[in-house]
């Protein structure tokens, strides 16, 4: 994948959560590595503070720790979720931009989070990163990050690879550096899935919010995967867990051809177990599974999993912000609007919280555009530039991906928002947690705010939702919807040099994959119109091309 903005000069700010387990922070190789690395790292490349989170029954306070670490016993064994959470609330606390989890015992190279530090820099040039992991091998083999072939088959990197995925990747936790800001608008890592899969959950929800991943693969680090030596180093009580959460994983988060791939690996594993002759104890649980997974259903599998999890649930909820509002995220896609995008930034701003933002993607403007949103001077915009025009589709993609609000609001740069925009929409967002899409009734502008006659779009009379009905007639209008930040995964990534624009895709495939759609009859956007629109009146050629080609895309998404 090409990068699309400039490197963004930051400094690397780190907090690292090593979870213990019957072993003491001086005897744990992840430690005793990362408290070595950060030697190496600069003061001026970054800061790295540490959290000791110990898991075991037994555990003992440690005195003298250095600067910068903190030590936490959690004598209760709660398991990776509730220790990567706290960390998270710990490293939102302190200003850190990443959260890295490690096993106790991964041992990090000596120049860790200086190769991480260059990695940061470099994904600053790609839109929606919120992973950077590395290579990870038990001896020769690869085994962390893989990618799911046909949504099925796992395929790992060839060693060394450098660079950013279009397909969702998967990683272990020990070694994976998250964003903070996209942990917090996931929600956390989820408390159901409290020591296993929990890393291949997180990053599913990331992948759900539209996220990418960077792989390091200059930095290569080893480990010892249980799973390869279950005989000696899992107990039967830790890999019925295991099983019970990788299905869980599976039926909830995979395709159906994933859960069949998933069960014949399992039976494989079970004659891989006869031939190796381990403890009866390690066939027995693995027989159970696999006569689980062929004859209980998927729901019934679901439901019994969520019973045995209820206790981690209500005791460890992944709330980033307790109550309050979700966050908004107003997702402008700019381009030589410096004569109107001041108006449309007050028009926004003015509704918008503390805890809000504007992210503003900037594609070549070759006019005022980027002084007059910096004359607003306002810290809840964030603007991000694309070093050459790639067009209003890719413009509004690199936008919504580069958010880290709940909600988010598509918006043009030279419209005006009504008043009480904002709190209709989240207002109905919150009334109906079943819908994915708000949109609203628009009223047409001119160059000088004023109403053009008979100017309304969107009236209710003509609104309609349903895949047929706008495939034919598109009633989808991008600068009057809001969606939740959780449909990203569905809809992204917008078709590539199509007639048709990503407010027609977002709203046929919302429509097409079942989601729901309100619509609000008030004029609650004011679309203006002006000789430098970027969408234009089509010929009725140019309609129907577009019609045809939106069909196939939907056809080929189909099929990828």
């Amino acid at each position: 994948m090409r990068p699309v903005f400039a490197e963004a000069p930051c400094r690397l700010t780190v907090t690292a959560v090593v979870v213990l387990y019957r072993m003491k922070p001086e005897s744990s190789p992840a430690f005793k590595s990362v408290m070595a690395a950060r030697e190496r790292l600069h003061p001026d490349l970054g800061e790295v503070r540490v959290l000791l989170w110990d898991n075991g029954p037994e555990a003992a306070g440690v005195a003298d720790l250095p600067e910068g670490v903190q030590y936490f016993a959690d004598e209760s064994n709660s398991g990776l979720a509730k220790a990567y959470n706290r960390a998270l609330r710990l490293a939102s606390e302190h200003g850190s931009d990443w959260l890295l989890t490690l096993d106790q015992d991964t041992a990090v190279p000596a120049d860790f989070f200086v190769e991480l530090a260059t990695a940061a820099r470099e994904s600053t040039r790609y839109a929606g990163v919120a992973a950077i992991v590395p290579q990870i091998a038990a001896g020769d083999r690869q085994i962390s990050p893989n990618y799911f072939q046909f949504g099925a088959i796992p395929r790992w990197y060839r060693a060394g690879y450098v660079g950013v995925l279009s397909e969702p990747v998967f990683a272990f936790n020990s070694g994976a550096m998250l964003r903070v800001e996209a942990l917090s608008q996931v929600g956390g890592y989820d408390p159901r899935f409290w020591l296993d899969d929990s890393d291949a959950m997180i990053f599913s929800k990331l992948h759900e919010y539209g996220k990418r991943v960077y792989v390091a693969g200059n930095i290569q680090v080893q480990h010892e995967f249980s799973m390869k030596d279950m005989q000696r180093r899992m107990s039967p009580a830790r890999y019925k867990n295991a099983l019970l959460a990788e299905t869980a994983f599976w039926d909830l988060r995979m395709s159906r051809a994933a859960g069949w791939e998933r069960t014949l690996r399992l039976a494989l594993r079970l004659v891989k177990q006869w031939l190796r002759k381990d403890s009866a104890e390690l066939r027995r649980i693995t027989w159970h599974a696999v006569v689980r997974r062929i004859f209980t259903s998927r729901r019934k599998r679901i439901a019994e999993w969520m019973q045995a999890t209820e206790g981690y649930a209500a005791g460890e909820r992944a709330t980033v912000r307790p109550g309050g509002e979700p966050r908004i995220s107003a997702c402008m896609a700019a381009y030589n609007g410096g004569t109107f995008v001041e108006v449309q930034l007050q028009s926004i701003l003015s509704q918008l919280s503390p805890q809000d933002e504007v992210v503003i993607v900037d594609d070549g403007s070759t006019d005022d555009t980027l002084d007059q949103i910096a004359r607003i001077g306002d810290a809840r915009v964030r603007v991000l530039r694309h070093e050459r025009n790639a067009g209003v589709v890719a413009t509004f993609e690199d936008a919504l991906r580069s958010a880290t609000g709940k909600i988010l609001f598509l918006c043009d740069d030279d419209d005006i928002w009504a008043p009480t925009k904002t709190r209709r929409f989240l207002n109905t967002f919150e009334s109906r947690p079943d819908v994915g899409i708000v949109t609203s009734r628009v009223r047409m502008i001119d160059e000088f705010d004023r109403p053009l006659p008979d100017s309304r779009i969107n009236r209710r009379g003509r609104f309609l939702p349903g895949f047929w009905r706008n495939l034919f007639m598109n009633h989808y209008q991008g600068s009057a919807m809001a969606m939740r930040a959780s449909l990203l995964g569905r809809v992204l990534p917008f078709p590539a040099r199509k007639v048709f624009l990503h407010d027609a895709w977002i709203g046929t495939r919302n429509d097409l994959l079942g989601g729901r759609t309100v619509f609000i009859d008030e004029d609650l956007l004011f679309y203006r119109r002006h000789l430098n629109n970027a969408s234009h009146t089509k010929s009725l050629l140019r309609q129907v091309q577009t019609r045809v080609e939106l069909l196939l895309a939907h056809l080929v998404s189909a099929f990828r």
